[in-house]
């Protein structure tokens, strides 16, 4: 993410905690594990799960335009839901999926880990295609190999996957029908690093 590490110990004392972390997360553009914020704080976890509720807690009692979520088993600073018919015009960049796209995705984010063979059963259509773009985009990745004849690819969700949601971990699946209107695909390369202070809009990222 082209931060330095270690964060310098030393100066530890001398920034406010709340502000170094949104120093941190602004800078990141993504969400960033309790892991992470350790590793470039010096911070245990327990110091980074209080400072990430003070934070979130004074966003929201300042009223500002962006706020601090829990998503894709980190932190992440996102722009407040609404706001988004005022500023949606600054997204550039980015395509919704196709219906096909959406069927297929919600097929592997409900019974994954799953073969390729498992969710053209399901649909009575070809898949490969649609699959093998979902996996460009990052929504979906390879698991390995299911243990029966042939040894096929198991499929499941991606964090990123989590991200565009908003949410945590897969266990915010359960009972729940997928929300397809909130699926969005950035345009951009997942392997480059993100340009320094960019915000997601609605727990989505954008250039």
């Amino acid at each position: 993410m082209g931060i330095p590490l270690p964060y310098d110990l030393f100066q530890k004392e001398k920034h406010e905690p709340t502000a170094v972390m949104e120093a941190l997360l602004f800078l990141s553009g993504q969400p960033m594990s309790i892991a992470d914020l350790c590793e470039h704080t010096g911070w245990t976890e327990t110091e980074v799960t209080s400072i990430a509720e003070t934070l979130r807690q004074l966003l929201s009692d300042q009223n500002r335009g962006i706020m601090l979520i829990r998503v894709s088993g980190g932190y992440q600073l996102v722009t407040k839901p609404e706001l988004h018919d005022m500023i949606k015009w600054v997204r550039t960049g980015h395509s919704q999926l196709s219906p096909m796209a959406l069927e297929v995705l919600a097929i592997i984010a409900f019974k994954q880990p799953v073969t390729r063979a498992e969710v053209e059963k399901i649909r009575g259509v070809s898949s490969e295609r649609i699959m093998y773009s979902l996996m460009q985009q990052g929504l979906i990745v390879d698991l390995g190999r299911k243990d029966s004849p042939g040894r096929p690819i198991i499929y499941g969700t991606s964090p990123y996957f989590l991200e565009c949601l908003g949410m945590n971990s897969l266990a915010e699946l359960a009972g729940q029908v997928p929300a397809k209107e909130k699926i969005t695909v950035v345009e951009m390369n997942q392997n480059q690093e993100n340009k320094e202070g960019e915000i997601p809009v609605d727990g989505e990222l954008h250039k």
